[in-house]
């Protein structure tokens, strides 16, 4: 039965994990399409028109110019938007930096206190691993927004001999039936499976005031 009941487990996971994928790869074509491939367009008919004689005169011609420079700088941060929507430009600051970024940012767009620590500013991770890190955070503090009900986060990055540990906790209404049954959200399950591929361990610490997600990984990965 135990046997029948991973195996079950692991077909759900892997079938999520394949309706992720094919639902960011929609989400990214839909983002091309409606920003990018919309941008371009723009961008063309005013370059037509620019042959056009109402815009003999330099002052209409220099217009029309300055409106097409605006629609280049917007297609410019839609190209920034998407590759950050791939891989966050921010990594490239360093692990620390990425994940007081992020902390920031949940600050500022859900206006929930979020404060990030660490007993040490140097750390440095290989750029999977870092990443490995930054998306947990980022689907940890999305389930933060959608279930918690919290007012304060605090996220914390520390060494533990070997290993590398980061904590985020919430001051939320908890999750107190976690510890008495198999964990069914596929936000948690997919964290998981991407601290295992790291060889780490992935723990909750949970009650009726607040949750602690414990993420401890290999310093090494």
């Amino acid at each position: 039965m135990g046997k029948e009941v991973k195996e079950e487990e692991l077909r759900e996971l892997i079938d999520h994990q394949e309706k992720i994928r094919e639902d960011e790869r929609k989400r990214i074509a839909r983002e091309i399409h409606d920003e990018l491939g919309q941008h371009l367009l723009a961008f063309r008919i005013e370059v037509s028109l620019l042959k056009q004689e109402i815009f003999d005169s330099y002052d209409k011609r220099s217009e029309r110019i300055d409106e097409i420079l605006e629609h280049v700088d917007t297609t410019v941060k839609s190209v920034r938007t998407l590759i950050n929507n791939l891989r966050p430009a921010v990594l490239d600051l360093g692990l620390v930096a990425s994940l007081e970024w992020q902390a920031r940012d949940f600050t500022r767009a859900n206006g929930i206190e979020c404060v990030f620590h660490t007993n040490d500013a140097a750390i440095e991770l290989d750029d999977k691993p870092a990443t490995v890190l930054f998306r947990v955070l980022q689907e940890a503090l999305t389930n933060i927004v959608k279930h918690a009900r919290a007012d304060r986060v605090d996220i914390r990055l520390k060494r533990d001999g070997g290993n590398l540990v980061l904590q985020v906790s919430d001051n939320g209404v908890g999750m107190p039936k976690v510890r008495n049954r198999k964990i069914k959200s596929y936000g948690l399950a997919g964290i998981r499976e991407r601290i295992g591929m790291l060889n780490g361990e992935f723990k909750i610490a949970t009650g009726d005031t607040g949750t602690t997600l414990i993420f401890t990984i290999p310093a090494n990965s």
